[in-house]
């Protein structure tokens, strides 16, 4: 009777992971804020499949400068692997253009850990030095 008992708490273990991964393996989620003199966001698109934390995630970053302050604008992905509150950092998108200009990026990112969670970081520079910056999480 107890190896019964255990087989079915594992198996209803199995269907409700299932369940969770399967509502979030083709969805879209955005992340977006605002720091002085930037405006930013960021939108995923999950891959598909029972194995969606490991896939190639579809990523558009977008950045606005939003003062004639002479600093440039820069945004990046964020990401947490499965299982981790370790944050993962991406490569910066610069905007030099100027006040009222938008930079749009389309990119992937994939990890041998799986991406878990995504986010946005937006903030605004002086040449290599981060003067102020947001994040948020989708």
């Amino acid at each position: 009777m107890k190896t019964r008992t255990r087989i079915a708490a594992t198996g209803a273990a199995a269907v409700v992971a299932t369940v969770a991964f399967a509502g979030q393996a083709s969805a879209a989620e955005t992340a977006s804020c605002s720091t002085t003199g930037a405006r930013g966001s960021m939108r995923t698109t999950y891959p598909s499949g029972d194995q969606w934390p490991y896939g190639e995630f579809k990523i558009a970053l977008s950045v606005t400068d939003t003062s004639a302050d002479g600093y440039h604008v820069r945004v990046r992905l964020l990401t947490k692997w499965v299982g981790s509150q370790q944050v993962a950092t991406w490569k910066w998108h610069a905007l030099h253009a100027g006040s009222g200009e938008t930079l749009t990026r389309s990119t992937t990112a994939q990890s041998s850990y799986g991406i878990e969670k995504t986010g946005v970081e937006v903030a605004r520079f002086e040449g290599d030095t981060k003067l102020n910056s947001c994040t948020d999480w989708s």
